[in-house]
C-alpha cells in the first residue's frame, strides 16, 4: 500500500497502522523493518554493546535514535499563538505533519577489578560519559506539551518554558544544527539515519557468514553506527552484525501503548545476539574492539498514536518502566520488562504490560507472562533526586530462572529533559542458575521511573529523604557500640586524617577509651535524640538543596558532597532548637519544642552541639578538594556563625525598639525601623543561605563572577524568604501541614488557631507579635498607616500579648486592613525577580538552572500567600 498523501487520508485508513507487518508474518532480518513507519507516532532504533578492548579493559555502550511524528500548526498558526492562549479545536487551524529527532548514548567504563568488591557511589571507580541531542522541532513540541500540560507544577513550568521559549534547550541536551538530520523514508533501500555530526547508522549489504559457516536465518548485513560526543572528547565507531534471527516481544510483537488503544500500540522486534568490531575512544583516545569477546544487541520499535501540539494529557497518569537484557556466555539471552502506568498526584502504579523472554542458542523463543525483578539495592542521583535499583533478583519460576542483577558501579544515569529529568541506563553483571546449572553474562538494564514534578515543594521533600540519609550517618538512630560511637562522635582525629593534614598530628591512641564505659543509653537521650526530635519531621531541606543546585549549576560533579547535605541541615536545627528557646516557642514543625520535651539546659547543650556536625560532614569531602579549598570552606564557615550570631543577639536584643520614640517624634522617618529589621534578616538567615552557595561554589571551584552572583543571588533570596516567613506568621503555616495523624492531633490538643481559611496551623498565628518581636509588617505599619494606629500596633506588640488571641489577632487584621502584608509580598517578589535577573547570564543554561529559578521562586511565591 503507498503511504498516505495527506493527513485527512492517513486519518482516513481502516486501521491506525496499516504498514505494520502483516499479523502472524515472521520477520526473517532486520532488514525487513528497518526503514521508517509512516503510520507511527514514534519509533526509535537501539543498539547496545559489551566490549572488551585490546588494553583488556572493560566498556559497554548504548545508543537509541528517536523520531517522533507529529501534528502542529503551520508556522503562520504559532506565530500568531500567544503564550498560554487556549487551543482552538483541530477543525479550525491549519495544520501540518513535523518529524522529530533525539538521539541518546552513553560508554559505561567499568571500574578495574579491585574496585568491584562493593558499590560504593562516592568513589571515583567507573565512568558514565552520555550525550543527549535534538533537533529544533523537537525541543519546538517538547515546549508545546509543556504548555498545554496543568499538571506541572506552575512555577517549575514558568522557569522551564521561558528557557525554551528563548529557543534553547538546557544542558546537558544539546541542540542538532539546524538541517543537520537525514532520515531515509520507506521508499528508501536501506537503513540511513545521520543526526548532524553527533550520531549515524548506516545499513551495508555483506556476504559474510557466521561462525558455523550456515548463514540460513541469519541477517548478514552490516549496521555501522558512529558516535561522538559534542566535543569530540568520547564515542565510538562501531559495526553490528546480528547473529541470531530476529525475536518478536510482547504478544507476537505487539506492546500495549500508554493509552491503552490500538492505536497506541507498538511492535517490537529484536535481535539479542550480534558480532560487533570497531573502536571506542575516551579521552580523546582511540582502543580498538577485540570482536571475539564482545557482544551487541538491536531492538526496533515503531507505533504509537500521532500526537498534535499543544494537546492535553488525556489521563493523570504517566509512563514509567524497567526494561533488561543479559546474554549468558553459554550462549543463552534473555529479556524482560514491565511497563506502569502512575497517577502523577498518588504515585499508585497499575502495571500496564509485563514479559520475559528466554532465547536459546540457536534463537528459539520462550515466552514467560509471570516473572519478578526485585530491586535488592538502590542510588539516589543528586542531579535530579531520582532513585534507581542498582542490585536486583530476577525470577522466572516457570523457567527456572534465578539471577541476580547487579550494576558495577552506581552512576549510570542519563539526564535529558525527553525524560522528565532522566532515566537509568547502564551495564550490569548477570550470575545465578537456570534450571539448576550456574550461568554468568552481562546484560543492560534500562529504568525510567515516573517523575513528573506537579509541586515544586513534593519534590523538595525528595531532598528531606536524601538529606535525613546522611543526617543519620552523623547523627544515627541508635549506638550499637562503643566503637561505633567512638566513629560517629569523632572525638579524636584517627591516624588516616581526612584534612590532609600528617599523621603525627594524631595521638594513635585508642579512640574507644572515649566511649568504652559510658551509658550509651543516656548520651543517646540527651545528645541525638533531641535533634532528631526535629529531622526526623522532615523539614523542607531547602538550605541543603542550594548547595547542590548550586553546584550542579555550576557543571560540577556533586555526588561526592552529599555529605553536605547534612551539614547544612543539622547547622539549621541546631539554630531552630537555641532559637525556640530564646523565642519561648511552643512548637516547631508541628511538635513540641526541644526544650519544651528535654529542658532548656538539655536543648542548648544538644542545639549548639549541632553546630559542629559541619566539621564532621566535612571530613567525608575534603580527600575529593584541594588543601586551599578546605581552607576556604572552613573560613567561610566560621563567618557564616559569627554572622548569624550578631543577629541573633540584635534580635534577642530588640535593635529596632531604640528606635521607636524617634519615630514617633518625627526624629527619624518610619522606614528606619524597616532597615533594622532587614538588617538582623541579613545576619541571621540571609547570608546562611548566601554562604551555602558561596561554599558550593568553593567546591566547583568556580570563578569569581559565578561565586558574586550566586551569593548575592541568595542574599536576597534569603532575606526575601525571611519577609515571607514574617508573612507567614501573621498569615498561618497550615500550607506545611504535615499528613500524619499525630501531627494533627497535636495541633488540636495545643493550638487552637486556625488561618483564614480554618485550617489548622504548625505554629500560631503571631508568635512574633505575642512575643514582643517586631518583624517587617510591624516595622512597615509606620510608613503605610495613620501614625496612631501604627502607634497602637507598637505598643499593643512591646506589651507582649502572649496568649491573648483576641488582641493579637486585632493587630493581625489592621496590618491586612492598611495592606501592610500584601506589600510585604510584593517586596519580596520583587527582590527576587530583581536578582534573578542579574544572575541569569552569569549561568550556563542546564536542568540546574531552572531547579535553581524554581527555588527561588518557590521560597517566595508558593501558595500565593
Amino acid at each position: 500500500m503507498a503511504p498516505p498523501k495527506s493527513l485527512s487520508e492517513l486519518r482516513a485508513l481502516d486501521g491506525p497502522h496499516y504498514d505494520w507487518p502483516a499479523p502472524g508474518k515472521k520477520v526473517t532480518k532486520m532488514s525487513e523493518i528497518d526503514l521508517p513507519y509512516e503510520s507511527s507516532g514514534a519509533e526509535w532504533w537501539y543498539y547496545n554493546f559489551h566490549l572488551t578492548l585490546e588494553d583488556g579493559s572493560q566498556a559497554s555502550a548504548f545508543i537509541a535514535f528517536f523520531r517522533t511524528s507529529t501534528v502542529r500548526p503551520t508556522e503562520n498558526e504559532l506565530e500568531g499563538r500567544q503564550e498560554g492562549e487556549e487551543r482552538e479545536e483541530v477543525s479550525t487551524r491549519s495544520e501540518e505533519r513535523c518529524n522529530t529527532h533525539l538521539v541518546h548514548f552513553a560508554i559505561s567504563l567499568s571500574p578495574s577489578s579491585e574496585d568491584q568488591q562493593h558499590i560504593d557511589p562516592t568513589t571515583d571507580s567507573g565512568r558514565y560519559l552520555f550525550t543527549s541531542a535534538m533537533d529544533s522541532n523537537n525541543a519546538s513540541y517538547l515546549l508545546s506539551m509543556l504548555d498545554a500540560d496543568d499538571r506541572v507544577d506552575p512555577l517549575l513550568k514558568r522557569s522551564l518554558s521561558d528557557l525554551l521559549r528563548s529557543g534553547k534547550v538546557p544542558e546537558p541536551d544539546v541542540l542538532l544544527p539546524k538541517d543537520s538530520v537525514r532520515v531515509c523514508d520507506k521508499d528508501s533501500k536501506t537503513l540511513d539515519l545521520k543526526y548532524g555530526d553527533i550520531a549515524s547508522v548506516v545499513r551495508i549489504a555483506s556476504n559474510k557468514n557466521n561462525e558455523s559457516g550456515n548463514n540460513e536465518d541469519v541477517d548478514a548485513d552490516v549496521y555501522h553506527i558512529v558516535a561522538n560526543s559534542v566535543d569530540g572528547s568520547y564515542g565510538f565507531e562501531l559495526d553490528l552484525i546480528p547473529r541470531k534471527p530476529p525475536v518478536n516481544h510482547g504478544a507476537d510483537g505487539v506492546v500495549v501503548g500508554d493509552h491503552v488503544t490500538p492505536e497506541d500500540a507498538m511492535y517490537y522486534c529484536f535481535v539479542p545476539r550480534c558480532e560487533v568490531s570497531g573502536s571506542l575512544r575516551v579521552d580523546g583516545l582511540t582502543r580498538r574492539v577485540v570482536s571475539q569477546d564482545s557482544l551487541g544487541w538491536y531492538d526496533r520499535e515503531f507505533g504509537g498514536s500521532i500526537r498534535t501540539w499543544y494537546q492535553p494529557p488525556v489521563t493523570v497518569t504517566e509512563s514509567s518502566w524497567h526494561w533488561g537484557s543479559a546474554q549468558l556466555k553459554d550462549g543463552r539471552d534473555l529479556t524482560w520488562y514491565t511497563l506502569w502506568d502512575v497517577d502523577v498526584h498518588t504515585g499508585e502504579k497499575v502495571v500496564r504490560d509485563k514479559r520475559a523472554l528466554v532465547i536459546d542458542a540457536l534463537g528459539g523463543r520462550s515466552e514467560y507472562g509471570e516473572h519478578s525483578f526485585v530491586m535488592k539495592e538502590s542510588w539516589t542521583s543528586i542531579a535530579t533526586l531520582n532513585e534507581y535499583g542498582t542490585r536486583w533478583k530476577l525470577d522466572i519460576p516457570e523457567a527456572e530462572v534465578e539471577l541476580v542483577v547487579e550494576a558495577p558501579f552506581s552512576r549510570q544515569e542519563l539526564r535529558s529533559i525527553c525524560a522528565t529529568r532522566g532515566y537509568w541506563e547502564g551495564r550490569v553483571e548477570v550470575s545465578g542458575v537456570i534450571g539448576g546449572e550456574k550461568v554468568t553474562g552481562l546484560g543492560f538494564v534500562e529504568n525510567l521511573p515516573a517523575q513528573l514534578i506537579t509541586k515544586f515543594e513534593k519534590y523538595l521533600k525528595r531532598v528531606g529523604q536524601l538529606t535525613s540519609k546522611e543526617v543519620s550517618r552523623i547523627y544515627p538512630p541508635s549506638l550499637l557500640d562503643a566503637k561505633h560511637t567512638a566513629d560517629v562522635l569523632i572525638l579524636e582525629t584517627p591516624s588516616s586524617s581526612t584534612h590532609g593534614c600528617k599523621d603525627t598530628m594524631t595521638t594513635g591512641l585508642d579512640t574507644e577509651r572515649f566511649t568504652r564505659d559510658i551509658h550509651l543509653d543516656v548520651l543517646y537521650e540527651h545528645f541525638f535524640a533531641p535533634v532528631r526530635h526535629l529531622t526526623s519531621q522532615g523539614g523542607k531541606s531547602w538550605r541543603s538543596y542550594v548547595g547542590i543546585v548550586c553546584m550542579l549549576s555550576l557543571g560540577s560533579e556533586a555526588e561526592h558532597f552529599k555529605p553536605i547535605l547534612a551539614a547544612t541541615e543539622l547547622l539549621h536545627t541546631g539554630s531552630l532548637i537555641i532559637d525556640d528557646i530564646q523565642d519561648g516557642s511552643p512548637m516547631r514543625r508541628g511538635v513540641s519544642s526541644v526544650h519544651n520535651v528535654w529542658g532548656v539546659p538539655t536543648a542548648i547543650n544538644a542545639g549548639t552541639a549541632a553546630y559542629f556536625a559541619f566539621d564532621t560532614a566535612m571530613r567525608g569531602v575534603t580527600k575529593h578538594l584541594r588543601p586551599d579549598q578546605v581552607l576556604a570552606i572552613y573560613e567561610i564557615y566560621f563567618e557564616t556563625m559569627r554572622a548569624a550570631h550578631v543577629g541573633q543577639a540584635l534580635d534577642i536584643a530588640g535593635q529596632q525598639r531604640s528606635d521607636l520614640e524617634d519615630v514617633l517624634s518625627g526624629q527619624v522617618d518610619p522606614s528606619v525601623l524597616e532597615k533594622r529589621v532587614l538588617a538582623v534578616h541579613r545576619l541571621k538567615t540571609a547570608i546562611i543561605a548566601a554562604n551555602i552557595a558561596k561554599i558550593a561554589a568553593v567546591l566547583a571551584d568556580a570563578g569569581e563572577r559565578e561565586m558574586s552572583g550566586l551569593t548575592k543571588y541568595f542574599e536576597q533570596v534569603g532575606i526575601a524568604f525571611q519577609i515571607i516567613d514574617d508573612v507567614y506568621d501573621l498569615r498561618g503555616w497550615s500550607h506545611v501541614l504535615g499528613s500524619t495523624a499525630e501531627k494533627r492531633e497535636e495541633l488540636k490538643n495545643t493550638n487552637n488557631n486556625s488561618n483564614k481559611n480554618g485550617k489548622k496551623d504548625l505554629k500560631r498565628r503571631g508568635d512574633d507579635i505575642r512575643s514582643g518581636k517586631i518583624n517587617i509588617p510591624i516595622a512597615k505599619a509606620g510608613s503605610m498607616m495613620p501614625l496612631e494606629e501604627a502607634r497602637w500596633i507598637w505598643d499593643t506588640v512591646l506589651a507582649k500579648p502572649g496568649e491573648d488571641d483576641v488582641l493579637t489577632h486585632e493587630v493581625i487584621d489592621k496590618l491586612e486592613k492598611y495592606g501592610v502584608v500584601d506589600e510585604c509580598v510584593r517586596q519580596a517578589h520583587e527582590m527576587v525577580d530583581r536578582s534573578w535577573e542579574e544572575l541569569d547570564p552569569v549561568l550556563r543554561d542546564s536542568h540546574s538552572k531552572v531547579a535553581l529559578k524554581t527555588l527561588g521562586w518557590y521560597l517566595v511565591k508558593y501558595n500565593s500567600i
